[in-house]
């Protein structure tokens, strides 16, 4: 999926709300980035459907690749990303808004009302803990 495919999907599925009102930026970010992911989370498992690969992962550093055509790869993120919301949700939003929002450090501690080095160190954890679910589950 190209990024502009993605933004446009992104935009109709928020303009298509029925009562959609944002008291600030922070909440328009924070959905803005949930709605990317689950965008190319349905469209990996579309693509996927049929080509079961028995559970490929990958390591959070090439997740980049994702957005160029790995489906499997994006699911296994995803699978992570569910774990991770589980055990801390703050450190599964900081990843949210950082890989799906493309948001920087300093906007994510923006959007989150914490600071940037909160960010730094939580991005470093979870990272660290994706990295470990992905590679445990390949193994």
């Amino acid at each position: 999926m190209q990024t502009t495919a993605l933004v446009h999907e992104a935009y109709l599925r928020l303009a298509n709300q029925k009562v959609l009102k944002f008291e600030n930026e922070r909440q328009f970010f924070g959905l803005a980035a949930l709605m990317m992911r689950q965008i190319l989370v349905d469209y990996a498992r579309k693509r996927s459907t049929g080509k079961r690969d028995g559970g490929l992962r990958m390591p959070l550093e090439d997740a980049l690749s994702v957005l160029k055509g790995k489906s499997h790869e994006l699911l296994a993120l995803d699978d992570a990303l569910n774990v991770l919301a589980r055990l801390d949700a703050q450190q599964s939003r900081i990843v949210e808004l950082r890989f799906f929002g493309g948001l920087s450090i300093e906007e994510t501690a923006h959007v989150l009302e914490i600071s940037p080095a909160t960010v730094k160190r939580h991005w470093s954890t979870a990272r660290a803990f994706l990295h470990r679910e992905m590679t445990r589950a390949t193994a």
